[in-house]
């Protein structure tokens, strides 16, 4: 029973996360049937194989219901689509500006409901495909700079990505401050409290340098940024209380 209950559970978040996945929708000529390609080819893949193995007339209906159903349950019309009671029906045209505050995710939701309620509009029209574009560019170049995982950055819309970006060259300016108490033997003598960890204002900005290094590669820019925030408001604390000018 536990392995039937676990099995049941692993499809059921299966098929949640595949309602979760943009999807291109298709409709059925002029009526109100629509399908996703995965659910078509599974239907179809089916029958093609019943007609294969010569199976009489009810394993082949049998065959096509089980296609039918299986790649309803696969490959299932997404909650963002027009075509479910969840997707919003109003589909305006988004400037280049919009769809970069959008994540991918996002991006392919609106290209896909756009194709599917309005006939023959290109991608060059959307601009969908440039959006996606900058976007893996964005996020190669951040990832490339900050050692951020890509996958968590992928994630994130192009404005998101670019602002990641923005904070990691703040921050690397804030240690670069910081480590000239480090490394300037003149800086160390004149100021002996900024490399002392047991002076409360500098431990609590190298807590907060930590903390801020830790967020770097979460790949979460808005709680970056307040780690860089406190660092740098930490940073200056120290040094007042260290007696730097």
């Amino acid at each position: 029973m536990n392995k039937a209950g676990e099995w049941v559970d692993r499809l059921k978040a299966f098929h949640e996360k595949q309602l979760d996945l943009p999807r291109r929708v298709y409709r059925l000529g002029r009526t109100k049937m629509v399908f996703t390609g995965g659910h078509a080819a599974c239907t179809v893949g089916a029958a093609v194989a019943a007609v294969s193995l010569d199976s009489p007339d009810l394993v082949f209906w049998i065959a096509v219901v089980t296609g039918f159903a299986g790649g309803k349950y696969l490959y299932p019309i997404p909650r963002s689509s027009v075509a479910t009671r969840y997707g919003s029906r109003e589909i305006s045209r988004k400037a280049s500006s919009e769809l970069d505050c959008m994540t991918p995710t996002e991006i392919r939701a609106y290209q896909f409901n756009s194709q599917l309620t309005h006939e023959g509009v290109s991608l060059s029209t959307l601009g969908t495909e440039e959006a996606l574009g900058r976007h893996i560019e964005a996020v190669a170049k951040v990832s490339q700079s900050t050692g951020a995982d890509t996958e968590l950055l992928a994630n994130l819309s192009l404005s998101d990505v670019t602002e990641h970006g923005t904070t990691a060259a703040r921050h690397d300016l804030l240690k670069r401050r910081w480590l000239t108490y480090e490394l300037d033997p003149q800086r160390q003598f004149d100021f002996p409290m900024m490399s002392d960890a047991s002076f409360p204002p500098t431990a609590a900005m190298i807590r907060a340098m930590r903390a801020a290094e830790q967020e770097r590669t979460a790949g979460i820019s808005a709680n970056y940024k307040l780690a860089v925030n406190r660092f740098s408001h930490t940073l200056k604390a120290a040094e007042r209380a260290a007696g730097v000018p």
